[in-house]
């Protein structure tokens, strides 16, 4: 009796119908959908690639954008600068070399003046001493009529005088000499006309 009731409570293997390998699923259990197809490597790699360089060709670019712009303001200011003092230098080049023309002409034009004035004053004063000479010369000779006169100078100043003593001028005795000034010597008398003297003054009063 007891190995029927233990026989009733094994399970009855042959009424059951084969088990399956898995259990039922349950009723909100989440099927797996089938997989995507996979992508390519070797296309996506290079993408990638061609945005990385992409990329770097931009910043490069923009860099050396930024590095001209930097260069031609600092060109820009250094040319800026350079004109600045170029002008101020040239400016006062201008200046001092105005300054020196002005100062130069002055001078030229006072020699030039001075140069024409003593000329002018020089020759008035010759003309004069030799008519005080001849006037001089004149009157010994109306004294005595034997009388001989020794005259020394330049043949330039004495053929003036001999011009004005004209017949009188017979009783000269002319002795050629360097100089500026004519003497004439009457009886131990010396008479000099003194135009080396005036000038020299007259160069010092005009310098």
């Amino acid at each position: 009796m007891a190995s029927a009731a233990l026989f009733d409570l094994l399970p009855d293997f042959g009424s059951r119908g084969p088990r399956t390998s898995q259990s039922p699923a349950a009723p909100h259990e989440h099927k797996p959908q089938a997989s995507a197809p996979q992508a390519d490597i070797g296309a996506l790699i290079a993408e990638a690639v061609a945005d990385a360089e992409a990329a770097l060709e931009a910043r490069l670019a923009a860099a050396h954008q930024a590095a001209l712009e930097a260069e031609r303001q600092a060109n820009e200011a250094a040319a800026k600068a350079f004109l600045e003092t170029f002008g101020g230098d040239l400016g006062a080049a201008v200046a001092t070399r105005l300054e020196a023309m002005e100062t130069r002409v002055a001078e030229l034009t006072a020699a030039t003046i001075a140069r024409i004035i003593g000329g002018i004053v020089s020759d008035e004063l010759q003309k004069r001493s030799l008519e005080a000479l001849a006037r001089t010369v004149s009157a010994a000779i109306a004294d005595s009529e034997a009388v001989r006169i020794g005259v020394r100078g330049p043949l330039s100043l004495f053929e003036p005088l001999k011009a004005a003593l004209r017949l009188r001028a017979a009783n000269l005795d002319f002795t050629e000499a360097p100089g500026f000034d004519l003497t004439v010597t009457i009886d131990e008398t010396v008479f000099e006309t003194r135009i080396a003297e005036w000038s020299a003054s007259l160069s010092e009063v005009l310098s």
